[in-house]
């Protein structure tokens, strides 16, 4: 359901303004109205003066230092402790002292974690090189340069090497091969003093050399490559050592999350002034507060404040709109997150949470239909529950498949099928109601019955929701529809003999009425969209056949696997059908999941949701805070 809402003005003297913002950020029940946007309170906005811009800016950059530290490691910071009034000079002056200390720590812990990225690198041109290096004792006087040029060029090879030969008068040697098929190494020897020349040479060729990290350029590449190999292996343990001592230096600090999150309150309640209204002695803020929550509003700020404030509750406006809460009981609230993926519900409309919670798993279980995937879909379900965080989109799927999976198993009772036809096979289990792979036509008509009335109930919370909102347009729309409804399935009930003759003239008649009904309700573009519309709702209950199309879909695949099994050696079989059903347990999820979404969204929720409202989004409320429990049933 939606939380009804009521909007107030809190009235106090200027000089309690600090104390109020803080009590009422402290308290978090009030959504605040930007005095700009409300059309009850004609008073000019409240001004910043320069000492709160200053103290705004000044809070900014506390806040992003803070954000800089605690980001380092995060797995080392805890949940913010419940402190005292944070001294914010204190903090400054202690983030001061301890920044160039945490700097360097992490400038090291960086360098260290570059040096294990690149020294592999390193290691794999070197190991590419050996065998071309020569032996350089007693060659003093000469230096090495190694080269690693791609295959598709290696005629700069060729170029470089009359190059050097009139640059040095042949005074060198230059030893390459292939390395691998995509590329050719190559190592120049040459006197010392000609090194000017070389790099020259290089540069003028465009060749690139094989350069080693600075603390590695004095040593001979063999030497290099075994320093390297001794530096890379133990890397790890310093590193570790090098986390542990940022982590130990966060962890000295338990109160900078307690102290970041005030910073961010005070901030907001700064930022709070200028949606404000004031007089020169004055200041009013209006907002909105969940109904059963405005007499603990009055208490919270009588209690903290005393009588700088009062709180009294204004008329809504006919073109304010409050903000949306979503409240439902623990089994539905999961259901919210689906919700969500489209846009919230107008305030004063229907929540369909509590709709899906009934409709979803039912048609997802209608779909896959098989004890043993649902026992195992709970299961898996069940897992990810208790792995995901708390108040994530994973942690509310996994509840919503949960559901699922024990209408799946429900359905696979009723369906007689585990692991497919597995359970007739070895047990001679046969289903209690329908055998969904011979009784195809009976499975059709089951479904579309689903549709019929899932559709019908769209249409009537649609009318009943038209009517309290007193929009008679949509009103005559989903009445029209309605009847043209009835009047189609009372015609198609006596054409098929399943109703007596006497019914095809009223059904008639109804769908004639229906059908007027929604011409007159669309105007001048009703001739065109009134039929259209009927013919349009008529294709949303078809739609509904995908239930059966599916579950035969998973039915055919699961006898498959079991016909493959048996067809195969014992061993060989039950790892086939294993494979087959898993393949058909993950097919068997996601379709299902995403027809049943399908079904509400557009099929169901096309005929009574009303879209387009914004989120209730309390003052104190950090980004990632969830509502108070006070907000739970």
């Amino acid at each position: 359901m939606l939380v009804p809402m009521a909007k107030v003005n809190i009235v106090g003297h200027r000089s309690s303004l600090d104390p109020v913002l803080t009590s009422l950020h402290r308290a978090s029940l009030l959504q605040v109205i930007d005095v700009n946007d409300d059309s009850g309170v004609r008073l000019p906005p409240l001004t910043i003066d320069d000492e709160d811009l200053a103290a705004i800016e000044d809070l900014r950059y506390l806040r992003a230092r803070l954000d800089s530290l605690l980001g380092l490691l995060p797995g080392a910071v805890g949940p913010p402790l419940e402190t005292g009034p944070v001294d914010f000079e204190e903090l400054r002056s202690e983030l001061d002292r301890t920044g160039p200390e945490i700097e360097e720590l992490v400038g090291r812990l960086d360098a260290l974690r570059r040096e294990k990225e690149a020294l592999p690198r390193h290691l794999e041109s070197l190991r590419r090189l050996l065998p071309l290096l020569p032996d350089m004792s007693g060659l003093d006087d000469y230096e090495t340069t190694a080269l690693l040029v791609d295959a598709r060029h290696a005629g700069v090879l060729g170029e470089l090497n009359e190059g050097l030969t009139l640059d040095l008068e042949g005074n060198f040697e230059m030893v390459s091969d292939r390395i691998d098929p995509r590329t050719i190494g190559a190592v120049l020897i040459y006197p010392r003093h000609a090194a000017p020349e070389v790099q020259r040479r290089l540069g003028h060729e465009q060749v690139s050399r094989v350069r080693l990290p600075g603390e590695y350029e004095t040593l001979s590449f063999r030497e290099a490559l075994v320093e390297m190999e001794r530096r890379l292996a133990e890397l790890p343990a310093v590193i570790e050592n090098a986390e542990d001592a940022v982590a130990d230096f966060v962890r000295a600090h338990p109160h900078w999350p307690a102290a970041r999150r005030a910073v961010a309150g005070r901030l907001d309640q700064l930022g709070a002034i200028r949606r404000l209204g004031a007089t020169s002695h004055t200041f009013v803020l209006s907002g909105w507060v969940p109904r059963e929550q405005l007499d603990q509003l009055r208490h919270h700020l009588e209690s903290e404040v005393g009588g700088g404030a009062v709180v009294h509750e204004a008329e809504v406006g006919p073109h304010e709109e409050p903000p949306v809460l979503m409240r439902n009981r623990a089994p539905a609230r999961p259901f919210e997150s689906l919700v969500k993926l489209l846009q919230m519900p107008r305030y004063g409309t229907i929540d369909p949470a509590m709709l899906m919670l009934i409709f979803l798993p039912l048609f997802f279980g209608m779909m896959l239909g098989d004890v043993v995937y649902g026992l195992i879909l709970i299961g898996v379900a069940a897992y990810v529950r208790r792995r995901a965080s708390e108040t994530g989109f994973v942690h509310d799927l996994s509840r919503v498949l949960i559901f699922g999976g024990m209408w799946t198993v429900v359905w696979g009772v009723i369906y007689g099928e585990y692991l497919g036809d597995l359970g007739h096979r070895l047990f001679g289990i046969e289903p209690i109601w329908i055998n969904r792979e011979e009784a195809i036509e009976p499975l059709l008509l089951f479904s579309l019955a689903v549709g019929a009335v899932h559709v019908v109930l769209g249409l009537v919370l649609g009318i009943w929701q038209a009517r309290q909102m007193k929009d008679r347009h949509k009103l005559g729309e989903r009445v029209g529809m309605l009847i043209a409804l009835i009047g189609l399935f009372a015609i198609a009930g006596a054409a098929a003999g399943m109703l007596p003759d006497s019914f095809m003239t009223p059904a008639i008649a109804a769908a004639i009425v229906g059908v007027v009904l929604l011409i007159a309700a669309g105007g001048v573009m009703g001739l065109l969209m009134g039929p259209l519309e009927v013919m349009g709702t008529i294709g949303n209950v078809l739609s509904y056949l995908r239930i059966a199309a599916i579950g035969l879909a998973s039915v055919y695949l699961a006898r498959v696997a079991n016909e493959l099994g048996v067809a195969a050696p014992l061993w060989l079989g039950v790892i086939v059908a294993s494979l087959f059903h898993g393949l058909n347990l993950v097919l068997g999820v996601f379709s299902p999941t995403i027809q049943a979404l399908r079904l509400h969204y557009v099929e169901f929720f096309g005929k009574f949701y009303e879209s387009g409202g914004k989120a209730f989004r309390p003052f104190g409320a950090d980004d990632t805070d969830q509502l108070r429990p006070t907000y739970q049933p």
